[in-house]
C-alpha cells in the first residue's frame, strides 16, 4: 500500500501539500468565534496542534520525497516548524481573538518531529506485498 503512495505524481503531491498548508492557515487564523465549540478536555488544543503538524510534516516528507534525499528531512522540518511559528506570530499580530502561545509552538515541534520519524520508519519497512 505504501508503494502506491510513493508512486503518486509530483504535481498531485504538491497540490495536496498546498491544500493542507492552506487548511492549517485557515484553522490557525480564524477567529475563535468562527470555530465550532467542542468540549474535549483541558489543553486539548495542544493535541490538535500536535496532530495538525504531525500530518503537515508527514505530507511534507512525502511531497519532498525525503526517502530519496535525506537532506530534505531537514528542509521539511524547517518548513513545518517555520510555518507553525509564523501562524503563532500572525495570531499575535492580527488581533482577531487568537493568542500567541509558546506551548502551541512546542506542540507543533513535537508533532513535526514525530511526523518525520514516523515517515522515516514507514519508508524503511521492506515492501513485501506485490503492487
Amino acid at each position: 500500500m505504501l508503494s502506491f503512495f510513493l508512486k503518486i505524481n509530483q504535481i498531485i503531491r504538491n497540490l495536496l501539500f498546498v491544500f493542507y498548508a492552506t487548511c492549517v492557515l485557515i484553522l490557525s487564523l480564524l477567529p475563535p468565534s468562527d470555530l465550532p465549540k467542542v468540549s474535549l478536555f483541558p489543553e486539548a488544543d495542544k493535541v490538535i496542534h500536535f496532530l495538525m503538524y504531525f500530518f503537515f510534516s508527514g505530507i511534507g516528507c512525502w511531497t519532498l520525497k525525503t526517502e530519496l534525499n535525506k537532506r530534505n528531512y531537514y528542509l521539511n522540518a524547517f518548513i513545518a516548524v517555520g510555518w507553525g511559528i509564523l501562524m503563532e506570530i500572525l495570531q499575535l499580530t492580527m488581533h482577531a481573538g487568537r493568542s500567541f502561545s509558546v506551548f502551541d509552538i512546542l506542540a507543533n515541534i513535537a508533532g513535526v518531529t514525530c511526523g518525520i520519524l514516523t515517515y522515516r520508519f514507514l519508508v524503511s519497512l521492506p515492501q513485501s506485498y506485490p503492487d
